[in-house]
């Protein structure tokens, strides 16, 4: 999370947003661009963990007790498509700007500014991609696909963690 934070103020205009708007996006940004991180850890088998010093297999991950289980698969399933478009770390970094600026937070109080800033840099990835990835002319769509998806996963995991809160109370 700190991490992503430092990313997001390094970005040009973030810090001179409004300071509320800053938070907003990083509150709903930051699952989504970590998330989208995490996939390049992940393969079919499982996961690396500890800097890549340990490695979680995936049957283990699926053989704890629910709601638990159900945790980490649909970010393998994610992983594998998100990790199929073969992205080098100019291209994540790109995407992860997109996904931290974006307009249609809720509570945000300067939409329109934070809209432009998005633009500009969906309009660089899209120019990135294209140099990056000649040969591949849908990559950007799918990866503005990728979005939603990540927008879909947030969800699903805030769902499990409320779960699994109640059983924890």
């Amino acid at each position: 999370v700190t991490g992503v934070t430092e990313f997001a103020k390094s970005g040009p205009g973030f810090s001179s947003l409004d300071l509320n708007d800053q938070v907003t996006l990083l509150k709903y940004g930051v699952y989504e661009a970590l998330f989208a991180m995490l996939a390049s850890s992940m393969n079919k088998d499982g996961l690396l963990v500890a800097y890549g010093s340990g490695f979680i297999t995936r049957e283990f991950l699926k053989s704890l007790r629910r709601p638990f289980s159900d945790m980490m698969e649909p970010k393998f399933q994610f992983a594998m498509k998100f990790n199929a478009l073969e992205l080098d770390d100019s291209d994540l970094a790109l995407f992860v700007a997109a996904i931290i600026c974006c307009g249609d937070r809720p509570g945000l109080v300067n939409v329109s500014h934070i809209e432009v800033m998005q633009e500009s840099i969906v309009y660089v990835l899209q120019l990135h991609l294209l140099a990056n990835h000649p040969d591949d002319t849908f990559l950007f769509p799918k990866l503005l696909q990728k979005l939603a998806d990540l927008r879909q996963l947030v969800t699903e995991h805030a769902q499990l963690v409320q779960e699994i809160n109640k059983t924890e109370d």
